[in-house]
């Protein structure tokens, strides 16, 4: 069982900052939360995370059990039509994490998917501007009013002209009831999170950047671990917009994980 190794294809591994290729006119726009202001668990709208941890001797027999019976996330986002986000030109990485995780819980809730909109809500926090932000700043708003779908707001349009009644009226349906906030450089806890098919908004500071954790991935070498991510660069980066990062690069700064999305 120790030699079992995960087959991550074509995905890049990520294990220095060499490894990222930026596409030209792409945004990023992470800002590392003011802990000193927002200490870890003090969240009201998001509990700290309050699960054991699955000890790391379990990790490769889990994971190949989520391989085999392809029961990871992104089988599951797969076969459900869930595709990465494209930020384009935006700085709203720090949005675009926790609403891709809005539209994966509810997958995982077995819930029709509906792509929502990362705009409708940086614009709404950024007063319509394109500037950047950090993950509990857009988990607070999901939490008290939720996503619009790109239906009624396009996903990158940080434009007044969509902010209707309409699209406030749609935000209901799609908000988070339950966070957890995810403790700073705790790779346990994130793999944890992901066994239990829960993704992670995880902002790192190495990258200054803010991206979705999917699945759990067991790398060549002795307890060797890493988590495949959904970027937010579109379906050209990477292999179909994913990667996977090693241990080092994969332990967050800042991380809020969806718990519970409103039935709709």
């Amino acid at each position: 069982m120790s030699e079992f190794v995960s087959d991550i294809g074509t995905e890049p591994l990520i294990e220095d900052h060499a490894d990222v290729v930026v596409p030209a006119n792409t945004g990023r726009g992470w800002i590392a939360r003011d802990f000193t202001k927002e200490p870890f668990g003090s969240l009201p709208f998001a509990g700290g995370f309050d699960v054991p941890l699955i000890p790391r001797s379990e990790w490769p027999e889990r994971i190949e059990e989520m391989e085999r019976k392809k029961s990871r996330v992104t089988d599951l986002c797969d076969a459900m039509g869930v595709k990465v986000k494209n930020q384009e030109n935006t700085n709203y990485c720090w949005i675009n994490a926790p609403v891709h995780c809005l539209e994966i819980i509810r997958a995982v809730q077995g819930q029709t998917h509906v792509e929502l909109s990362p705009a409708s809500v940086g614009s709404k926090i950024k007063n319509f501007k394109n500037v950047g932000g950090w993950g509990t700043e857009g988990l607070k708003y999901l939490v008290d009013h939720g996503a619009a779908p790109v239906s009624l707001w396009p996903a990158n349009a940080i434009d007044r002209r969509y902010d209707t009644s309409a699209a406030d009226a749609a935000r209901a349906k799609f908000q988070v009831d339950e966070w957890w906030d995810i403790e700073p450089g705790n790779f346990d806890a994130v793999m944890t999170c992901l066994f239990l098919r829960i993704p992670i908004a995880a902002g790192l500071s190495w990258w200054g950047h803010e991206v979705t954790f999917m699945d759990p991935v067991k790398l060549d070498g002795r307890d060797r671990f890493g988590v495949r991510i959904d970027n937010s660069w579109g379906l050209s980066w990477g292999e179909r917009g994913r990667a996977v990062l090693t241990e080092d690069k994969a332990t967050p700064d800042d991380a809020v994980a969806p718990r519970v999305a409103t039935a709709s």
